[in-house]
C-alpha cells in the first residue's frame, strides 16, 4: 500500500527528530506530539538515524502494536464485560476493514482510540474499585489523548455527556468515600494535565509548547469547518452501510445487526449494570457530534465504531448463550464462522486486494502508483547525469507525498518557484504553477506527467535524452 500523504507529512516531522532537530509543536496545521515520541524510540531500536533510512513497514509497524494493544485494553473492562462480549468484540476489532485499514497507517488515529479506550477502561475501573492508580491511568491517558489530537476535546465532551445520561438514566456509579474521590479525582486531574504539558513542551525542551497547544483550539475550530474536507452529515453512515464497487460493507451492516440487540439489552439493564449503557450513550454521542462536523475523513469512524464494536458484541455474545444444547452450540458455530469469513472477505479486499482503488470507501485520497514511478524516475536521472550533478527542484506546495518517495535522493530541493542559482538536473512542478515553470525553464526540457494521489498530477521536466527532441504535454 503506498505511503499516504498524511504518514509521510509525520515521517518527514519523525525524520527531523532522528537526524537531531528538536521537535517542536505546530499548533496551525499539525495534531500533537504523542504519535512521533512513541515512534522515535522503536525505530531508534531499529537502527534508524534518518528520514532517508526509513522504510513504511517501521512505521506501520507502530500502528499494529496500537491496535493490538487496544484489544488488551479491554481487559480494562472486566468484569462489566464478560469474556463472551470481549471475544465476541475483538472479531469486529481484529478483522474488521476500517481496524485493518487504518491499523496500516502510520497517523495518529488508532493511537488516539487506544488512549480513549484506556481513559474510559481506567476511569470505569476507578468508579468499581476505587483504586487510585486507576484514577492515576484515566489522568494520564487523557493528558496524553489532548497531546495526540485536538478532536480529544470531542472525546472528552463525548464522555461527560453519557457520564451525565447514565446518572438521568438511574444507572449504579457509585463513588468512593466523598473525601477520598475528591483527592483521588483531583490526583487524575493533576496526572492529565502533568501529561499533557510534558509532551507539548517536548519532554521539557520546548516549553512554549505548552502555550502554542492553548492557541491550536482556534485553528482546531476554523479546521472543523471543513477547510476542503466538508462532507454531509450523513457521510459516515454512506461510507459504512451503502455498498461500493469494490466490497460489500459487511463490518457496517454486522455491527448493525448485532448492534441493535445489543443496544436493547444494554438499555434493559441500565438500572443494574452501568457500564453497557455508558458505551451505548457514547458511541451515540461520537456518532452524532462527529456527523455534526462538516470536516469529515473516514478514519475518524474508528471513534465510534470502537465502542459501537461492544455494544455489537453483547449483542453476539447474548444471542450465542441463547442457543443451548449441541444443536446451539452448532448454530453458534456457524454464526460465528460466517461472521468471521464475511469480515474476512471485505478486509481482504479493501485492506490489500485494492487498498488505493477509488471505488474503496476506506481510501481517502490515496498515494497512486504513479509517485513510485516518479521516484524511480527522478533518482534515474540524478543517477545518469554526470558530475558535478545538478540538483532536483521539487516546485510548488501540492507535492506531498514526494518528500517520502525522494527521501533517498541526496539532491532534491523544494522551492516555492524554481530557483534560479541553482544548477538544475530535473525540476518537478505542481500543476498550479506547470505554466511559471515552464516559462521560467523555456524550451529543451522534456516533459512528463505523473499522478501523486487522485486528480492531483505534477509535471516532471527532465533533459531529452540524446537524439530526443523536447516535448510539451
Amino acid at each position: 500500500m503506498p505511503v499516504h500523504t498524511d504518514e509521510a507529512v509525520n515521517a518527514s516531522i519523525l525524520g527531523g527528530m532522528l537526524e537531531g532537530k528538536r521537535y517542536e509543536y505546530d499548533p496551525v496545521d499539525r495534531h500533537g506530539p504523542t504519535l512521533y515520541f512513541a515512534t522515535y524510540p522503536l525505530v531508534r531500536c531499529l537502527g534508524v538515524h534518518s528520514l532517508a533510512e526509513l522504510e513504511a513497514w517501521e512505521l506501520r509497524l507502530v500502528p499494529a502494536v496500537f491496535g493490538t494493544a487496544l484489544l488488551a485494553a479491554l481487559l480494562l473492562l472486566r468484569p462489566g464485560l464478560t469474556p463472551g462480549v470481549l471475544l465476541a468484540t475483538s472479531l469486529w476489532l481484529g478483522l474488521g476493514a476500517p481496524f485493518v485499514y487504518y491499523g496500516r497507517y502510520w497517523i495518529h488515529e488508532t493511537l488516539f482510540v487506544l488512549l480513549t479506550a484506556m481513559m474510559i477502561g481506567a476511569a470505569w475501573r476507578y468508579l468499581r474499585d476505587g483504586q487510585r492508580g486507576s484514577s492515576i491511568l484515566a489522568g494520564a491517558s487523557a493528558g496524553a489523548l489532548l497531546a495526540t489530537k485536538e478532536t480529544a476535546v470531542v472525546a472528552l465532551t463525548g464522555a461527560f455527556v453519557s457520564l451525565v445520561a447514565v446518572r438521568l438514566l438511574g444507572a449504579p456509579l457509585a463513588l468512593p468515600a466523598r473525601r477520598s474521590a475528591a483527592r483521588d479525582i483531583s490526583i487524575g486531574i493533576a496526572a492529565a494535565v502533568a501529561t499533557a504539558m510534558l509532551l507539548f513542551a517536548s519532554l521539557g525542551r520546548n516549553p512554549h509548547g505548552v502555550i502554542d497547544a492553548l492557541e491550536s483550539m482556534g485553528h482546531a475550530a476554523a479546521r472543523a469547518g471543513g477547510q476542503g474536507h466538508e462532507k454531509t452529515p450523513l457521510a459516515y453512515l454512506q461510507w459504512l452501510l451503502v455498498p461500493g464497487i469494490r466490497s460489500v460493507p459487511w463490518c457496517g451492516w454486522t455491527l448493525a445487526a448485532f448492534g441493535i440487540p445489543g443496544a436493547v439489552l444494554a438499555w434493559r439493564r441500565r438500572r443494574t449494570d452501568s457500564l453497557p449503557i455508558f458505551l451505548l450513550a457514547y458511541t451515540a454521542a461520537a456518532l452524532c457530534i462527529y456527523s455534526a462536523i462538516p470536516y469529515k475523513t473516514p478514519w475518524l469512524e474508528l471513534n465510534f465504531l470502537t465502542p459501537g464494536a461492544v455494544i455489537a458484541g453483547i449483542g453476539l455474545s447474548s444471542l450465542c448463550s441463547s442457543l443451548a444444547g449441541s444443536a446451539g452450540r452448532a448454530a453458534s458455530f456457524v454464526l460465528l464462522a460466517g461472521l468471521v469469513a464475511v469480515l474476512a472477505s471485505e478486509t481482504r479486499r479493501l485492506c490489500f486486494t485494492y487498498p488505493s482503488d477509488p471505488g474503496n470507501p476506506l481510501a481517502y485520497s490515496p498515494t497512486v502508483h504513479d509517485a513510485e514511478r516518479l521516484a524511480a524516475r527522478v533518482e534515474g536521472i540524478v543517477a545518469g547525469t554526470p558530475a558535478p550533478r545538478g540538483v532536483v527542484a521539487v516546485v510548488g506546495a501540492d507535492i506531498w507525498p514526494l518528500p517520502w518517495y525522494l527521501r533517498h535522493c541526496r539532491n532534491v530541493g523544494y522551492w516555492d518557484e524554481v530557483p534560479s542559482s541553482r544548477v538544475l538536473a530535473a525540476v518537478v512542478s505542481s500543476a498550479a504553477l506547470y505554466e511559471k515553470t515552464a516559462n521560467t525553464l523555456g524550451p529543451g526540457w522534456k516533459q512528463e506527467i505523473y499522478g501523486l494521489r487522485p486528480e492531483v498530477l505534477v509535471v516532471l521536466f527532465c533533459r531529452p535524452d540524446p537524439g530526443e527532441a523536447p516535448n510539451t504535454p
